[in-house]
């Protein structure tokens, strides 16, 4: 008896440990977010982040905009709710045509 008292116990410890963890990382989680997954350093400043799309291409009509409309967020206005929502002031570049 003594020895199943001790499994519930681990197994009790061990989902209270999973719940806490759960909702320890779930409070840095935007759902609105698709990048959220990656830390904002690495994907404002990573060597294939938001910052080297914008420095190097400037083409979020090729890169952003297909991904963007796939999952039914929008195109340029996603981007600039976004930039707005982050207090960024920018002016997307436009498709030469």
């Amino acid at each position: 008896m003594e020895r199943k008292k001790l499994i519930r116990t681990v197994i009790s410890l061990g989902l209270l440990a999973a719940l806490v963890l759960v909702i320890y990382l779930s409070q840095n989680h935007d759902p609105t977010n698709p990048h959220s997954t990656v830390s904002k350093e690495k994907w404002i400043n990573g060597p294939n982040g938001h910052g080297y799309a914008v420095l190097n291409n400037q083409q979020p009509w090729k890169q952003c905009y297909p991904c963007h409309e796939k999952k039914g967020y929008g195109g340029e206005s996603y981007c600039l709710s976004c930039h707005e929502k982050s207090g960024v002031k920018v002016s997307l570049p436009k498709q030469q045509k």
